[in-house]
């Protein structure tokens, strides 16, 4: 089979078979043993290395580790690691590697496999290698492709933002890969839409696309018209949402809410947030902060501590320190320096770093108030938990404070 890329900017470069040269390679340098006795130790090696070489040389040696080879975000932090240091030949190296190994595997016959390895190569920005790895894959025919590799690829395109080869290859690659596109791949195509902020073609692309929109069609173009703050094409695709009688998810949900709260309405926020528990849609950190925040914008704190009392009482996620930085932000602002005060030493016995603006208000406030020695606990206090250049800036801060 002919290579699927006719691009000649993506062509693939003609060299030596792949697995002749690393074999040859392997047979000349053998794995060393790995020198760490548990994946957790090499684990906390990868997070702490900062030399690319010595980060490579680990993520060699601990590949035989099972848990290693299972556990997705070690991969990914060691490869945005190698891409930010600009070692592309290291993160090539690496994944190269990850292919010999899995020679004999199950896993070479696995499209995730090879999906997983399309999607590292993206993540380096290394589009030409992530075409490659598919190329390889519909060519050898490791596996079966499904409708997954498809998307990898037009997934590949939108992170890095090469939109003109995302529509292109939605127009060519299902008839070379064999598959027939569903909505999945077709909100892929409408994420580009949206990317290039093209709002009116991304709602041409939905009356067109030839499949059945569903929810997650309608949430991208919600949050689209919610980024572009235009609450009237915003309301439109959720009374067409209503009149399909889809039901929303916790992503609708809080686009909703997000779009109430930027136009105070909070009331009518809270209201949905309890309509989702009601239904069975269990609220992320997002929904309840959203509504907090809301409030404190518009200096209704009781409102505000409701909610994060539903919070907590609803017991779906705990609060967060942005929950507690707005409630402190909103409380300095409203003067209500007591409940500041308690919410920051609340803050940093979480060990949380206050946002400054606050704290700063709040110790001007207390002296105003003629209560010096609290605001001077505040400060000891901050100094204590701040090192660095963070408590540079607090000092100057300081040094400029009524005390």
């Amino acid at each position: 089979m002919a290579s699927i890329f006719k691009n000649p900017k993506l062509a693939i470069p003609k060299s030596k078979s792949f697995f002749s040269t690393q074999t040859q390679t392997l047979k000349q340098n053998p794995p060393t043993p790995t020198p760490f006795p548990s994946f957790k130790a090499a684990k906390s090696a990868i997070i702490s290395e900062k030399n690319p070489e010595k980060l490579a040389q680990i993520f060699q040696q601990c590949s035989h580790f099972p848990t290693f080879l299972r556990h997705r975000p070690i991969y990914h932090l060691s490869i945005r690691k190698l891409a930010r240091a600009n070692r592309l030949d290291l993160v090539d190296g690496l994944l190269k590697t990850q292919k010999l190994h899995a020679q004999n595997a199950p896993a070479l016959n696995c499209e995730g496999f090879w999906i997983r390895l399309i999607m590292l190569y993206s993540n380096a920005g290394m589009v030409p290698q992530a075409l490659q790895t598919l190329d390889e894959l519909s060519q050898k025919r490791y596996s079966n492709v499904s409708e997954k590799s498809l998307c990898a690829i037009l997934t590949v395109y939108l992170n890095n933002e090469m939109f003109e080869e995302l529509h292109n290859c939605f127009k060519t690659m299902p008839l070379k890969l064999g598959v027939k596109p569903t909505v999945v791949s077709h909100n892929l195509v409408l994420k580009a839409f949206v990317k290039e902020n093209k709002i009116e073609s991304a709602r041409e692309w939905v009356e067109k696309m030839g499949v059945s929109p569903n929810i997650d069609t309608y949430n991208i173009l919600l949050g689209a018209y919610l980024k572009n703050g235009d609450e009237n094409g915003f309301d439109k695709v959720m009374k067409e949402v209503l009149k399909k009688g889809l039901e929303g998810n916790l992503s609708t949900y809080n686009l909703r809410i997000s779009r109430l709260c930027k136009s105070k309405e909070c009331a009518r926020a809270k209201k949905l947030l309890d309509e989702m528990v009601s239904k069975g849609v269990k609220p992320n950190s997002a929904s309840y902060n959203t509504v907090i925040d809301g409030f404190c914008r518009i200096g209704d704190l009781e409102s505000a501590r409701k909610v994060l009392d539903k919070m907590l009482s609803d017991g779906y996620v705990l609060p967060c320190s942005f929950t507690y930085y707005s409630l402190i932000r909103s409380m300095v602002k409203e003067g209500e320096f007591d409940s500041a005060l308690e919410m920051s030493m609340e803050i940093i016995k979480r060990k949380w770093i206050p946002p400054f603006e606050a704290m700063e208000g709040l110790v001007k406030g207390l002296v105003e108030r003629s209560r010096s020695e609290e605001a001077k606990q505040v400060v000891e206090k901050m100094k204590k938990r701040l090192k660095g250049d963070a408590l540079e800036s607090w000092k100057k801060i300081e040094a400029a404070l009524p005390l």
